[in-house]
């Protein structure tokens, strides 16, 4: 089984401290959702993560192997990002889109099973009918149907997304993350996921990190998310009821933030 371990993370940019000390373990078959307020550090610890950003001090390690010892290949065959907003800056069509995420596994050109790869995620994503369309005709919901798809193909042990649902309506919202809680139940693949919905993180996550000034509040399955740290870590009333065992946040109306002494 994967296993993901960040052992006191820490990152800055220039003098500024993002977070310090982050201890946390994600493995495979479960969704870990990271979230916290804007500036919390969440988009930060992905991209450490998948080393696009290389933390001041700490290790990262899957299978207990430190992602800095990695080719960039080699990590590209481990870990798969999907950032909140992708643009292309050229023309290119949805299909060559997905297809690269089989690049860490290509020589000459791909190969029969790279091909049919792309054509099932297409199939299952309801992308048929845009496959031929170029990435910048996209909507943003559309786009980023797009970009979870080339993440699926690349075939990694670990799934990073950063805000999966940005941009997509309620129905996508519910189909993208079922779509993701149905691949890691079925490749038992590790999934790391920053979210600002804390329903659709109580609702398909196995595990929550609540992050707040750059260190954690508290982590665990997703009962630690009480009314008691919501109020504290975004400064909000809320109450949780429960459906199905699972609990959901409704925010109280007209109520104010609480102020800082």
């Amino acid at each position: 089984m994967v296993t993901l371990r960040l052992d006191r993370v820490s990152f800055n940019y220039k003098s500024h401290k993002v977070f310090k000390d982050i201890t946390l373990e994600a493995l495979g078959g479960q969704i870990l959702s990271l979230v916290g307020p804007n500036g919390a550090g969440k988009t930060t610890l992905l991209k450490c993560i998948d080393r696009l950003l290389l933390p001041k001090s700490g290790a990262i390690r899957i299978n207990d192997r430190d992602i800095a010892e990695l080719s960039r290949s080699e990590l590209a065959k481990q870990v798969a990002y999907v950032p909140q907003a992708a643009f292309a800056s050229f023309p290119i069509t949805v299909f060559d889109t997905i297809l690269l995420g089989r690049r860490p596994y290509l020589n000459w050109k791909p190969a029969r099973r790279d091909i049919d790869m792309v054509m099932d995620i297409i199939e299952r994503m309801e992308l048929t009918d845009l496959a031929m369309r170029d990435l910048g005709e996209l909507s943003g919901g559309e786009r980023q149907k797009v970009i979870v798809a080339k993440a699926i193909v690349q075939e990694p042990q670990v799934l990073l997304f950063d805000e999966p649902t940005t941009y997509l309506d309620l129905k996508y919202q519910l189909k993208i993350m079922q779509f993701i809680r149905d691949l890691v139940d079925e490749k038992r693949l590790c999934a790391v996921i920053t979210t600002h919905d804390l329903n659709l993180a109580l609702q398909f996550s196995d595990r929550l990190a609540v992050l707040k000034g750059g260190a954690i509040v508290t982590e665990g399955d997703i009962h630690i998310l009480t009314e008691e740290v919501i109020l504290q870590v975004y400064e909000v009333e809320a109450h949780l009821h429960y459906h199905q065992e699972k609990p959901f946040m409704i925010p109280l109306k007209g109520t104010a933030l609480r102020r800082k002494t």
